[in-house]
């Protein structure tokens, strides 16, 4: 599986809508196999629904309860929520809330020495806050990036896109997760062999219609040569 300093993971995607709570889900899953006491945080969620008169953080809701703890940890997993299904910093801005970096950065401390897994809102580059992107919430916290993009055609785009970007920043690539969402998908596609001339990160194909035990053993089984985020000025490794 992905072995990680005590830190954690950032989680983004290529895009909306991609999988990364059900990848995050199944990592965190992976991580209490081995032992670990993971801690995620989703900071922001918008288009919740209303449930028992609150607004409930369906992400949020799902990563507080593949992690193990309690339904009311989703308050420290998630504790700005938001019924407009609009990126975070545009539905914020509907309820009056102008949210920051630094207040992100904040609610995604966590306590003891479990590994954190922080879910970002959209794509890499997707506004998250009044004063940032997702991009920007990752560089502040400094965690290696787990990128999860949907199996199709087209998204070689967009992955390479996220990867300068990662680079630029001199961010850490994790490794990458191709979730293959339609089983109409030419079987002739082979994202995950496009993308390693480009990379040296770790790439896993998950199959369209996984189960998420499934996703779980995939993840608890792949292996990986990323062992600790690179230095201060180092950049992410290319081939």
């Amino acid at each position: 599986m992905i072995e990680m300093p005590p830190q954690g993971l950032f989680v983004t995607g290529s895009d909306t809508g991609v999988g990364k709570t059900f990848v995050g889900c199944a990592l965190l899953a992976a991580w209490r196999a081995e032992g670990l006491d993971p801690q995620p945080r989703k900071p922001v969620e918008s288009g919740c629904p209303e449930r028992d008169g609150t607004l409930f953080p369906e992400d949020g809701a799902a990563l507080t309860a593949a992690a193990g703890l309690p339904a009311t940890a989703v308050a420290q997993v998630t504790p700005w929520r938001f019924p407009d299904a609009l990126a975070p910093d545009q539905a914020a801005a509907r309820q009056g809330v102008q949210l920051t970096v630094a207040e992100l950065v904040q609610a995604c401390e966590v306590p003891g020495g479990g590994p954190r897994l922080v879910e970002g809102a959209g794509g890499f580059y997707s506004p998250l806050c009044g004063d940032g992107l997702n991009a920007d919430l990752a560089q502040a916290l400094g965690l290696p990036v787990l990128l999860v993009a949907e199996d199709r055609l087209g998204v070689l785009n967009t992955c390479l896109l996220t990867l300068e970007a990662l680079e630029r920043r001199g961010l850490q690539l994790a490794g990458i997760v191709l979730n293959r969402r339609h089983a109409d998908t030419d079987p002739l596609l082979d994202n995950a062999g496009a993308l390693a001339r480009y990379t040296a990160a770790p790439i896993l194909s998950l199959p369209e219609g996984i189960a998420p035990e499934e996703a779980t053993q995939k993840l608890s089984t792949w292996k990986s040569s990323w062992r600790m985020p690179p230095s201060p000025g180092v950049t992410s490794s290319r081939v």
